[in-house]
């Protein structure tokens, strides 16, 4: 680990001595570091966003005034000039930027970012009408193939299928409630998310289900015979309910299917990724496609193409991170963010020219706006514009 990073890390742990905050402030100001200090001060802001929300401009102007005593600074900056309240434009602005980020716990997300006046990005994103996250909705169709749109329906017992009442309770979750043994009839039902959507479900078994936007799952009001079996696509995480006698199958659209007796696991089958991926938190399951069969242990992760390939180290919390209400981009491609954005803002994005080859570092809630997440990705290198619900990347 570098003296910076060490440095960086005591300070966010609240734990810098005062000397140690001004050899962090001379570090991240040296220009040898200036790449490495970019990269923390972007980490930063981003688990700030994880973890608080931006603050007051009176507090910010309370924090910098002690940062300035801190840092043995001749003046502090006039009070009545909100919009000054980081000398972007001089040289030193980097060792602004880190300290003050560093110190706000990157509350001040906003102000360090929308003072670079230099960004285009910013300036177009922050000018256009905002749209705003992803929120728990979906559509249930039913056996008779009516619909209902959860979103406007009101709480409480909604629909009847066969033995089974459909709940929908006040958190944004359906649950089904057998009510005596199964007349054996099949009543097929299906979950649907669009794009700026997301819902929880629990299953006749007990099965839990998280689903991401544009995500569905078919299934049926009661479960009968010697296994349970739904169908999907998209992206959604189970915790399944244990039942040895009754396996539970997930059926995939790409043709492979997922056999479990009691786990978790995630599955992002989106249409427009490369490969499905099956990650296995807890338990074990066994991934099929064609002739090909694969049992995983927790912490690995299938990928499903032409065949099967076995990944041994993978990132859970960032494939988990939009089940916890996060963005994690540690070092994903750009190409993969924006699939993400897509989906949970019900946007389309549009590249001028080929796709840039930048991946990002950092993590942020996703129940932020999307010019604050436009704001985050914003830098010299990349330049994005919003038009209506369309992102042009440049």
């Amino acid at each position: 680990m570098t003296r910076i990073n060490e440095l960086y890390n005591k300070a966010m742990q609240n734990g810098a001595t005062e000397a140690e905050l001004k050899e962090l402030m001379t570090l991240m100001t040296d220009a040898a570091n200036e790449s490495e200090s970019r990269q923390l001060i972007r980490q930063a802001i981003a688990e700030g966003y994880v973890s608080g929300q931006p603050m007051q401009e009176d507090r910010l102007l309370e924090l910098q005034e002690a940062i300035i005593n801190i840092a043995g600074h001749e003046a502090a900056p006039n009070a009545g000039s909100r919009k000054s309240l980081f000398p972007v434009k001089s040289a030193g602005w980097l060792k602004w930027a880190a300290v003050i980020v560093i110190a706000l716990g990157a509350g001040s997300y906003f102000w360090l970012f929308r003072q670079k006046t230099g960004s285009t990005a910013v300036q177009n994103v922050v000018s256009a009408k905002d749209i705003l996250p992803g929120t728990n909705k979906a559509i249930l169709t039913l056996a008779d193939g009516s619909s209902i749109f959860l979103d406007s329906t009101t709480n409480g017992i909604i629909a009847q299928q066969g033995t089974a009442a459909i709940e929908k309770q006040s958190n944004g979750t359906i649950v089904y409630n057998l009510n005596g043994a199964s007349d054996g009839k099949v009543m097929t039902n299906t979950l649907r998310t669009p794009k700026g959507g997301q819902y929880k479900l629990t299953l006749p078994d007990g099965t839990k289900v998280w689903m991401n936007a544009a995500s569905s799952i078919t299934y049926p009001a009661s479960f009968t015979g010697n296994k349970r079996a739904v169908s999907v696509s998209g992206e959604l995480y189970f915790e399944v309910a244990k039942n040895a006698t009754q396996p539970f199958i997930v059926e995939v659209e790409d043709r492979s299917s997922i056999e479990v007796l009691g786990t978790s696991f995630n599955l992002n089958a989106y249409d427009n990724e490369s490969s499905s991926k099956t990650t296995l938190i807890e338990g074990k399951v066994r991934v099929k496609k064609e002739d090909q069969a694969e049992v995983l242990q927790p912490g690995q992760q299938a990928r499903i193409g032409n065949a099967i390939t076995i990944a041994s180290k993978v990132d859970i919390d960032q494939i988990l991170a939009w089940k916890n209400g996060n963005f994690n981009f540690e070092d994903m491609p750009l190409s993969e963010i924006m699939r993400q954005l897509e989906r949970w803002y019900d946007i389309e994005v549009r590249y001028e020219g080929t796709v840039p080859s930048i991946k990002f570092h950092g993590k942020m809630s996703r129940g932020v706006t999307l010019s604050d997440v436009i704001t985050f990705l914003s830098d010299n290198d990349l330049k994005l514009r919003l038009e209506d619900r369309r992102l042009i990347v440049q």
